[in-house]
């Protein structure tokens, strides 16, 4: 069952256009995000996910990310939510862990960034695991290389940003479709850019290509939390095979550094 969450961005940013080729949306989406003491301010990284959103699937998308508190009735309203941590996670408030479940059971998505720098965070790790197990009371699981969310716009095969320490996704399951994805790999270091317009910090190992994959992965996620699981539908199954993306390392340009 569609939910009423995000029913209205659903209806047209997962129906692709006969003239372009690409989503359509009514109105635009914007990110939000989970403003807690365990990390740092990711508006500039946000602000570039919603600009590739833009750029690459005619997807409307606000440019101003919004930040919100975890118990704050408005994350209501947003299909994708995001929560970067690079230190441990303080512990949710009761009305903070009902609320969230709340979004996730009508069909919202958190994805989850371990942004710590060096490695990622065992504190943020262990207390997320820790939170997450108060709302949804099952473990983190890998992710399936083959599910639809390495395949909403790009074909991909692993999951890294801006280091590359797994190239997995875990993810927490509600009926059909992951309401919670996490990376461990700093995704939002990937996309973050200084005042100058560029990107601010280097990508390791991989460098720009690597920055690329990150930014592809950036924008399945977003389709995924959008559409749900609509690529396993049939009808759409002669769209994907003639708008079929490859995420082929070797033949993928280098992204633009915007300087």
């Amino acid at each position: 069952m569609r939910a009423l969450l995000v029913a209205a961005a659903t209806a047209l940013a997962c129906v692709p256009s006969a003239q372009t080729g690409h989503a359509l949306s009514a109105a635009a989406v914007q990110l939000a995000w989970l403003k807690t003491p365990a990390g740092p301010d990711p508006t500039t990284a946000l602000e570039t996910w919603s600009q590739e959103m833009r750029l690459r699937t005619s997807v409307a998308m606000a440019g101003q990310p919004v930040a919100l508190r975890a118990d704050d009735r408005a994350i209501l309203r947003y299909p994708l939510l995001y929560l970067p941590g690079d230190r441990a996670l303080p512990p949710l408030s009761d009305g903070a862990v009902a609320l969230l479940r709340r979004h996730f059971s009508s069909g919202g998505t958190l994805l989850v960034d371990n942004v710590g720098r060096a490695e990622a965070s065992a504190a943020f790790d262990a207390s997320l695991r820790r939170e997450l197990g108060r709302i949804i009371p099952q473990q983190l699981q890998k992710v399936p290389p083959g599910h639809v969310v390495f395949r909403t716009f790009y074909r991909l095969d692993r999951a890294v940003g801006r280091r590359a320490d797994s190239h997995d996704l875990e993810g927490l399951r509600v009926g059909n479709h992951y309401a919670v994805l996490y990376t461990r790999n700093d995704l939002a270091g990937a996309l973050q850019r200084h005042s100058l317009g560029g990107f601010a910090l280097a990508v390791v190992p991989g460098g720009e290509t690597q920055r690329e994959l990150a930014l592809r992965l950036a924008v399945n996620l977003a389709m995924y939390a959008l559409c749900l699981d609509y690529k396993d539908d049939q009808t759409h199954v002669l769209y994907l095979l003639s708008h079929r993306r490859t995420a082929s390392p070797s033949a993928l340009p280098p992204p633009d550094r915007g300087d």
